[in-house]
């Protein structure tokens, strides 16, 4: 939601014509690349691939799976992402797109907060779903490394969320085996290049922010499932 904002205010900034020049379109693609690929996203998406290609880890109903993938979009990213609008409403932050260093630490202690919140939530009320919970935990941590690490330098948030994602389902198909994830594994290992290129691309980080942020995302989330799954 904050890369969108920031891609409506471009938007409504440019002349129509600018629209097809050779500059205005690949820093569009970018900005895309960089809304479907936000790290607030990627709970949602790690989860609907265990519903989908790891039945086994999650025994529930399919009517049980929607409904907790919908409260996991709405409390890990319509939530942090509504948060984040009112501080730079309020003025506490100078842009949605938390572009300043100094500015992502409050967002990234709150969404934090929310993702703990999460996780205690299905370790303690969902049996069936503990699994989620764990999964949860370990994106708990990582966005409490990611903050750790922002209070002395910008590391890249979209490179650790897609390295998340791309760790998670290496350790998967590594432990069990489960070649069920191959197609959505080769496509992560594709969308990964396009986020690292449109972050390179829109001058959000730099080169080393962009690996160590990806390597961050994968040492986190393998380690959790192949040691403790």
């Amino acid at each position: 939601m904050n890369q969108a904002s920031s891609l409506f205010r471009y938007l409504i900034q440019i002349k129509p014509t600018g629209l097809l020049s050779k500059a205005s379109i690949p820093f569009i693609l970018a900005w895309v690349v960089s809304i479907v690929f936000h790290p607030l996203l990627m709970p949602t998406y790690l989860n609907g691939l265990v519903f989908k290609y790891c039945t086994d880890l999650a025994p529930l109903t399919h009517e049980s799976k929607v409904q907790i993938l919908f409260f996991i979009f709405i409390s890990t990213y319509l939530i942090p992402s509504f948060t984040t609008g009112l501080l730079w409403a309020s003025g506490v932050i100078t842009s949605i797109g938390l572009e300043k260093k100094s500015e992502r630490m409050i967002p990234l202690v709150m969404t934090g907060l929310v993702y703990m919140g999460v996780s205690y939530i299905f370790l303690e009320y969902l049996q069936m779903a503990r699994i989620i919970g764990f999964f949860m935990a370990s994106i708990a941590l990582t966005v409490a490394l990611t903050a750790v690490i922002t209070k002395f330098w910008k590391i890249s948030s979209h490179m650790v969320g897609i390295g998340g994602l791309l760790g998670f389902m290496l350790a998967v198909v590594s432990k069990t085996q489960n070649m069920s994830l191959l197609w959505p594994l080769i496509f992560t290992i594709i969308a990964s290049g396009a986020v690292a290129s449109s972050r390179l691309y829109l001058m959000a980080h730099n080169q080393l922010q962009i690996i160590l942020g990806f390597l961050l995302g994968i040492a986190v989330s393998w380690s959790a499932v192949h040691f403790f799954v």
